[in-house]
């Protein structure tokens, strides 16, 4: 799993709210994190809410990749991880 991300599952939407753009983190002692908020002015709902839907599954996704054998899916994660390598040096 990523190092530095609120562990997951996290979930589009939140209790209470009508929001079905925002991407929420697992809630810890701290809260619940907001993970990634799809809103754009030019982008239609649709496409809001499915970018939501698409990240709010990143982590599930990034570890059923990690699992597989096959060497397409190694050389993916090996790129993952130089690209967060790559951020982490950045931030």
């Amino acid at each position: 799993m990523f190092k530095h991300i609120t562990a997951h599952p996290w979930s589009v939407g939140r209790r209470g709210m009508q929001t079905t753009t925002s991407v929420w983190g697992y809630e810890t002692d701290y809260g619940i994190p907001l993970v990634a908020e799809c809103h754009g002015k030019n982008v239609p709902t649709a496409t809001q809410r499915a970018n939501a839907r698409l990240i709010s599954i990143a982590p599930q996704m990034y570890e059923i990749i990690q699992k597989l054998q096959s060497e397409d899916a190694k050389a993916l994660v090996r790129y993952m991880e130089k690209e967060l390598d790559h951020e982490d040096s950045t931030a």
